[in-house]
């Protein structure tokens, strides 16, 4: 006889022994209105962006296990706004098992905090570009951001996902853990970015858009939270 043939199960976002990834409750209701910036080891010579909301520095040299050699200094300065979190490189270089390489990333950031002199920083965020390593699978790769996600998850840290739709569907294909998203457009205009709050991956609706525009002489990675998300800044940022 003849029986319809099945479809194919679908393939598993994650690896089988990672990690579960929790949406946390939602925090507080706070509202961080204007324009944020983030800034890193390119910036340890320039002054700080002047009239900053909120500030969001990195703790690593621009790719995991390496390290922002100002970022005590860039933290002190993001700790006189109304609001700060940090953000750390991602990457998967395919020679470890994921689970194991994404906590030893984790880990590695969180030492790298504390060995600057910093404690007690709220949210981090989790830089997922095409520009660092992606040996691995989409599934391999998700499975070391689910590992990296729930070591800070432990050490009782808020987390979101800094990247954009293309990117994020490149290295990490379909997973959606539902954290805050981050979207970063590129060079644009504050309308631009402000057209990006539309946007969704990671199965999140945006909540910070990312333009790039001068300040002064300088180009300067400009942040805003999303409408959708103006009463919800303790969700993405720690907020004083």
């Amino acid at each position: 006889g003849w029986f319809p043939s099945s479809s194919p199960s679908p393939i598993p976002t994650l690896l089988p022994g990672a990690p579960t990834v929790v949406v946390p409750s939602p925090a507080a209701p706070a509202s961080v209105p204007g324009i944020g910036f983030d800034i890193s080891y390119p910036q340890c010579r320039a002054e700080p962006p002047q009239h900053a909301a909120f500030a969001i520095i990195g703790v690593n040299g621009g790719a995991p296990l390496t390290s922002n050699r100002c970022f005590a200094r860039q933290v002190a300065w993001a700790r006189t706004l109304p609001a700060y979190a940090v953000y750390v490189n991602t990457s998967n270089t395919g020679a470890q098992d994921p689970v194991a390489y994404g906590t030893h990333l984790a880990e590695d950031a969180i030492e790298r905090e504390r060995t600057s002199g910093v404690r007690g920083v709220g949210m981090w965020w989790l830089d997922v570009e095409v520009t660092n390593t992606w040996n691995g699978t989409v599934q391999e790769n998700a499975t070391v951001l689910a590992s990296m996600i729930v070591r800070l998850q432990q050490a009782g840290v808020r987390v979101g996902i800094y990247s954009s739709p293309a990117q994020w569907t490149e290295i990490a294909g379909d997973w959606a853990p539902g954290l805050p998203v981050w979207n970063a457009i590129g060079s644009g205009t504050r309308a631009d970015a402000r057209a990006a709050c539309t946007e969704s991956f990671a199965g999140s609706t945006t909540a910070i858009v990312q333009w790039v525009a001068k300040q002064g002489d300088l180009d300067y990675d400009h942040n805003e939270i999303c409408p959708a998300w103006s009463d919800r800044a303790g969700d993405v940022l720690a907020v004083r």
